[in-house]
């Protein structure tokens, strides 16, 4: 199906008419009609400005892709994205709990289990989270609102997620140096020997103490940041532009 027939059959399917329906419009058969979607043959100039003015579009929509057609597919590509990485990670977390399971059995060395489930697995949950809510608009054929409430809630929910890395970060870089040195000694059977220890502070111990609220948690961030878009560069101008005129506009 060539690309005007694509455009055809999707405003077409927008007013929620069958080709019977356009045809009888068009005051053409309807394999008229279907032969023009399936790319058999093509309309002429005449029968474009019909077919534009029959379906309540632009002639140029017939031609070109639509432009929610072209918003929809972005939404798609975007989408597809995410679904990807989102599975790549949960392979990477599925393995690496399998992995850190059996040196804890093992060898006893819980280092790589702690990196797998308070860093892996939140981000997987971060991750599937955003995939879902993506799925949602891409069902509704909506985007992200970009009223001032949903730019400031973007932010605010990106600071939260700052702010648990900053807070967590000590407790990440001591686990994976304290994986590379338990490693290393097992695989070149050499003896431990740890060059510093770590304490842990209140922060980090509340959230090591509910590993099952983490993931939830990220699973929620995720979702939220997912409905509401992550903050662009043009949406940041926009907010400025509108602000300024705003407050230059005469009371």
């Amino acid at each position: 199906m060539n690309e005007i027939g694509k455009n055809i059959r999707f405003l077409r399917q927008q007013r929620n008419w069958s080709q019977d329906q356009l045809a009888e419009s068009l005051h053409v058969t309807r394999q008229t009609v279907s032969n023009y979607e399936t790319g058999r043959s093509r309309p002429d100039v005449e029968m474009l400005t019909t077919l534009a003015a029959a379906l309540d579009a632009d002639v140029k929509e017939i031609l070109y892709a639509p432009a929610d057609r072209e918003a929809h597919i972005r939404r798609l590509r975007r989408l597809a994205v995410s679904a990807v990485v989102t599975a790549l990670l949960g392979i990477l977390e599925a393995a690496g709990r399998a992995w850190g399971q059996q040196l804890m059995q093992e060898s006893y060395i819980v280092s790589v289990s702690y990196l797998v489930v308070f860093l892996v697995h939140p981000l997987f949950y971060l991750l599937l989270g955003w995939t879902l809510a993506r799925g949602c608009l891409v069902l509704l054929r909506a985007d992200p609102p970009t009223r001032r409430w949903a730019v400031w809630v973007r932010w605010v929910l990106l600071a939260v997620i700052a702010a648990w890395l900053v807070v967590m970060a000590p407790f990440f870089f001591y686990q994976a140096d304290l994986a590379h040195l338990e490693l290393s000694a097992l695989y070149s059977h050499e003896p431990l020997t740890l060059s510093s220890s770590f304490m842990l502070n209140v922060v980090q111990g509340a959230i090591l103490r509910h590993p099952q609220a983490l993931g939830w948690g990220s699973l929620l961030l995720g979702g939220l940041l997912g409905l509401l878009g992550l903050p662009s560069l043009r949406s940041i101008r926009a907010l400025k532009k509108k602000t300024a005129e705003k407050a230059d506009s005469p009371e």
